[in-house]
């Protein structure tokens, strides 16, 4: 039986353990290829010091992560009210990842996570699809503007990571619309 070895995402900074790291990290939904070993680890990971571009492209992924995971929570409590499991799972599961982006820019710019606003969804699962779609049809946009803008390699890579995830999402939405 192979041993488990404890890794990192350099996307969210969540750990992980499993014999390899995760194909996704269940947390970010980063690629296997951002975990590192634990103990190779570099703790200052998220402190930087930023320059003004960087933190303007900070705040704005911020305010749009905060704003996605607000209409996913949305979603999800319409879906559970409505007995729909599979749309319950789908938007509870982009809930959290989105909600780990947040965390993840709260810590690059050195502050608390802020706390959710009440975003309005539709009472219709397609509905709230396609605007899910629309959302991370702009954050990927928006990141690949930022990750081409910013002088941070570490924020390029950042940003190129969420750009990857969010495809993902953007690639989901898409199978139940199609």
């Amino acid at each position: 039986m192979a041993k488990v070895k404890v890794f990192r995402c350099r996307i969210c900074g969540d750990p992980y353990i499993g014999v390899e790291p995760p194909a996704r990290c269940p947390f970010c939904g980063a690629l296997a290829e951002y975990f590192v070993l634990a103990e190779d680890w570099n703790p200052n990971e998220f402190n930087m010091e930023l320059s003004d571009i960087a933190r303007q492209d900070l705040e704005a992924a911020l305010k749009l992560e905060l704003d996605n995971t607000a209409f996913y929570s949305c979603a999800l409590n319409v879906a559970k009210e409505g007995g729909d499991e599979y749309g319950f799972a789908k938007f509870k599961a982009l809930m959290k990842v989105e909600r780990e982006h947040a965390s993840a820019i709260s810590k690059f710019l050195k502050i608390d996570k802020p706390p959710l606003e009440t975003v309005p969804c539709s009472d219709d699962f397609k509905t709230n699809t396609q605007e899910g779609w629309e959302r991370e049809d702009r954050a990927i946009k928006a990141y690949a503007k930022f990750r081409d803008e910013v002088p941070e390699g570490r924020l390029k890579e950042f940003f190129g990571a969420l750009v990857e995830i969010e495809t993902d999402h953007l690639d989901l939405h898409a199978e139940n619309l199609g």
